[in-house]
């Protein structure tokens, strides 16, 4: 741990700053990466064929049009993979 230049100094140099920035900067990647897993996950389940209502469930959504997104997600896929089939 890094110590003031004062001799026999108990304090640590810049603790307070250096907490601020390891928070300010490791908090929102794992948040968003936490929050990324989460989507993938949902997307992956419904992609599956598990129901929108157990994947609200899982997700500890109170409603289950909050879960509907990720079947926009799935019907989206659906919908660009049938648009590219040409008959010609």
């Amino acid at each position: 741990m890094l110590y003031s230049s004062t001799a026999k100094s108990e304090n640590p140099l810049s603790n307070n700053l250096l907490r601020f920035i390891f928070i300010t900067l490791l908090t929102p990647i794992s948040i968003l990466t936490f929050h990324g897993l989460r989507h993938t996950y949902a997307t992956l389940l419904i992609t599956n064929g598990t129901d929108i209502y157990t994947v609200s469930k899982m997700l500890t959504h109170k409603n289950v049009a909050t879960t509907q997104i990720y079947a926009e997600v799935v019907n989206q896929k659906k919908r660009d993979a049938a648009n590219s089939i040409s008959l010609k």
